[in-house]
Order: C-alpha cells, then structure tokens, then sequence
C-alpha cells in the first residue's frame, strides 16, 4: 500500500516480477491499482522487493508464520537445481575415491580415520570455543558465520560438547589398540574383496537408484495424502494456521501409509544388504580355493545370482527381518512424538517415562538391526529361514563375540569418517561457488539464495545421503566376512549346509 507498506493479507499473481515503478497492477483483494516497486525473483516462488525495510518485513513474516517458512525454505533451496547436481556429483566422485582408497591401503587408513575422529571433533569444537569468546569473527560470508548457531553460549556448549567426544575418542583408541590390530585382518580381507571384485562398486548406484523410484513418488504420495482437507479461498501469510484443516480419516491414512512405505524401504534396504553379503562370502570361499570351475573369474554373475536368490527363494525371509525392524522403528517414532506432546503438556513423570521408554526402543531396535544382519550372512550362506538364521548366528556370537565387535566398530569407523569427510568436502565446495561465482552471490539472479546457511546444510546432507550407500557396502562386506572366518573356525552343525547354500555350493551339493 502506498505510503504505509506492503499488504501481505492481498497477494497478486505475476508472470513476470516487476523491477521499476513504472507499470500499475490490479489488486483483485481490495478492487483497486496500485503501483510496481523493484523486486527479484527468489525460488521462483515470490518477488522480494529490492529495498531493504520492505524485504525485511517479508522475512520478518516467514520467521513469524513456520508453515510458510518451512515451504519457503524447501523451496528456495530446491530452485537453485544446479548447485544441488553439482553437489550431487561431487559427493559420488568423492564416495568412490574414498572406497579405493580403502581398497588399497586399508591398514593405513584404519589409523589414519582414528586420527581423524580424534582431531576433528576437538579442533571444531576449539574453533566454536574460540567464536564463543570471540563473536566478532563471525561475520556473513565467512566459515565462521556459516557454521555459528547464532549465540555465543549455544556455541560455547557445542564446542565444549565437541572436544569431550574427541577426548572420549582418543581414550578408547589407546585403550583398544590390541583389539583394532586383532581386526585388521578381516578390514584387509573385505579390502581385498573390494579390489578383486570390481562389480560391487556398481551395487551403491544400483540400491540408491532403485530406492530414489520408489522414495520420490512414496513421498510425494504421502505430502499428497497429508495435504487433504479443505483449502481457504485466502491465505492470510500473516498468521501462523495452516493452509488447510485436516481429517481424522486422513491421520489414520497416514500412519498405514507410513507404515507400509517404511516397510518397503527396509526391503530395499535387505535386499541390497543380502546380495554385497551374498557376493563377499561367494568372493571368501573362492579366495580359500573351494571353487575352481570356468564361471568363477565372472564375478559379474555372483551379484545377478545374489538379486535373483534375494527376490526368490529368501524373499520371505528379507520381509521377516524388514518387518521387525520397521516394527521397532515405527515404535520409536511414536514414542518420539508421545514424548513431544508430554512436553507441551508439561507434565515431568510422563516425560521420563516415555524417554526411558524410548531409550530403551532404540537399543531394541539397534539389537535387532544386528541380529538381522547376521542373520542374512547365515541365510545367504546356509539357506536357512530366518529364525534359524539368526539363532545360528547367536551361537557364532557367542564364541567370536570380541573379533566380531571389533570388525564392527573399525567399519563404523569407517563409515562414519567417510560419510563425514563427504558430507563436508561437498558443503565445502558448494559454499565456495556460492560466495565466488557472480551466479550464485548476486541478489539479482534467479538462482540467488540469501539463505547460506540452508544451503550449506542441503549440500552436506546430500552429500551424507550419497556416501551412506558406498559406507553399507564396506560396512556389509566387513559383517560377511568376519562371520565367514567365524562359521569356519567354529565346527559347523551336521544341519548346516543340508538345505544347499554356500556351504553346500563349495561342498559339491
């Protein structure tokens, strides 16, 4: 409005965002023509004007109203599509370069991850210590006004909570020394595997891609289901209601609709997770000479029999063991959410209660996961059901407890320094094209995001999303091939192997 400021309750749809005051526009909401003022395209999803007490009384709105916000950030950050396919690529040339490298010096860079669990958590938090006391280095544009949670104390906690996990880490480290030298062995076997068969590396493209055709349209389905209800004719950007008013149908739609979506997600997951362990333990038996026929220089075909096994003959077992797990996982969702709502009500034994609760879903739920994944190294080994899989798999545990923890724990390792190293390499390169090239820094082009910080976040999760798939792969074939070593230093059962399986394949069955 002109002479007092923007009326936010009456938005006019353009096709074109004015930049002058040149032009005059119909306001259908008040019948009358006011006139243009400069603005810019933002996400293509307003026009921000160009002078700055009006654009901040617009982002003054978005902080207000956390529906609008939240679509405004998902949107702003989703317009700048290139900047996402460059980190896109980045992340993925990085993941293979990290899984090649673990190829060839695995031993080195057990020491060398250790190394870097230790120091980079205690050198990030000395650098938040050092923004806590010192606030006027963090400034726009900068590392430090990238990485800052806004105040000096949060910073300070964060920093101090940084160093006591690096400190906490060192301990262990010199503590398990003779442990982690115990595991080498079967970290250097699953590097080997690696090396010699080059067709695994394919298997993240393969999982991630068959995962992104049923993630996008489930999640697009589930926003679609989520949004039933009745819309307003107006939408008034200055109040903090939704869009639109849900129904009690549509909330018990979406539980089963989640439900059923994790599910599949958690096949996918079984599916990927059997056929690395199917091929590594293929891989382990012809290393050791139990298979010298014409077709074993063909690793290709060991992943085809892997797929073709999994959605064959042990599909009701991967449905068995995703079902459990997406049986604790929704359990603990709900029990997240029941402790939220506790804490709105404000009412402290309920929320102990229910954290305790929750607490103790997720170590369910963590247990579970690994008897699982032991599980499908004995299904894929023996062709045993589930169930047998998995007491078959207790009776290894309990006599190999300690190597199979310390495989465990050097891949995590692994995986959390290589997702880590990814995610940050590919924030990093993001951030630098964001404040160098006049593309990405000027206010003015359409692919301009003021907002550094939510795209430095979108960048390193991308990165994350992208170097999971690459981590489970080391991470499955360590689980296969510590259990291999286990299964043939323990004296197998007169049953084992009767239903056919690896041990049945090498044994002549």
């Amino acid at each position: 409005e002109q002479g007092i400021g923007l009326d936010l309750q009456h938005q006019i749809c353009l096709e074109q965002c004015p930049v002058d005051s040149s032009s005059q526009i119909y306001c259908r909401g008040t019948g009358t023509t006011q006139m243009s003022y400069p603005t810019h395209s933002l996400a293509g999803m307003i026009c921000m004007p160009t002078a700055s007490d009006l654009s901040n009384d617009i982002k003054h709105v978005f902080n207000n109203n956390p529906f609008v916000k939240t679509l405004f950030d998902a949107m702003e950050v989703t317009y700048d599509w290139e900047q996402l396919v460059v980190a896109a690529v980045v992340a993925s040339v990085l993941s293979y370069f990290y899984i090649f490298c673990i190829s060839l010096c695995a031993n080195c860079l057990v020491w060398l991850c250790l190394l870097a669990l230790v120091t980079i958590p205690t050198c990030l938090g000395l650098v938040y210590v050092y923004m806590s006391a010192s606030p006027e280095i963090v400034v726009p544009n900068s590392i430090p006004g990238a990485i800052t949670t806004g105040d000096t104390q949060n910073d300070l906690s964060f920093g101090l909570a940084l160093c006591g996990i690096g400190i906490l880490l060192a301990c262990v480290a010199v503590f398990k020394a003779r442990t982690i030298k115990l595991a080498l062995s079967s970290i250097e076997e699953a590097a080997d595997c690696i090396r010699q068969m080059p067709v695994l590396s394919i298997q993240p493209w393969i999982s991630s891609a068959v995962t992104l055709l049923v993630f996008i349209p489930g999640v697009l389905g589930f926003l679609m289901l989520n949004m039933s209800g009745d819309l307003p004719k107006q939408v008034d950007l200055t109040s903090g209601q939704p869009v639109y008013s849900g129904d009690p149908l549509v909330a018990i739609s979406l539980i089963y609709y989640l439900v059923i979506f994790i599910w599949i997600l958690e096949l996918l997951h079984a599916i990927s997770q059997f056929v690395v362990m199917f091929t590594a333990q293929v891989w382990y038996f012809r290393m050791k000479g139990r298979d010298d026929s014409f077709w074993s220089q063909f690793s290709g075909y060991d992943m085809l029999y892997g797929y073709l096994y999994a959605v064959t003959y042990h599909l009701g077992s991967l449905l068995y063991g995703s079902f459990l797990c997406t049986l604790f996982r929704v359990l603990r969702m709900l029990a997240a959410m029941l402790v939220r709502a506790s804490e709105e009500t404000g009412n402290p034994v309920a929320q102990c209660f229910l954290k305790c609760f929750t607490c103790c879903l997720a170590c369910a739920e963590k247990l579970v996961r690994a008897v699982t994944s032991l599980s499908y190294c004995d299904v894929a080994m023996n062709s045993t059901t589930y169930c047998e899989g998995a007491e078959h798999a207790f009776r290894l545990v309990q006599r190999n407890g300690g190597a199979l923890v310390a495989v465990e724990g050097l891949a995590m390792v692994f995986s959390f320094v290589g997702i880590g190293v990814v995610s940050a390499s590919t924030a990093a390169t993001c951030w630098m094209m964001s404040n160098t090239f006049d593309r990405y820094s000027n206010p003015m082009s359409t692919h301009y995001v003021p907002d550094k910080q939510m795209l430095i976040f979108l960048h390193a999760l991308i990165g994350a999303a992208i170097a999971i798939p690459f981590m489970h792969l080391f991470d499955s074939i360590c689980d296969a091939i510590v259990y291999c070593n286990a299964a043939v230093s323990f004296q197998l059962p007169s049953s084992w192997g009767s239903s056919g399986g690896l041990f049945g394949w090498f044994s002549g069955h």
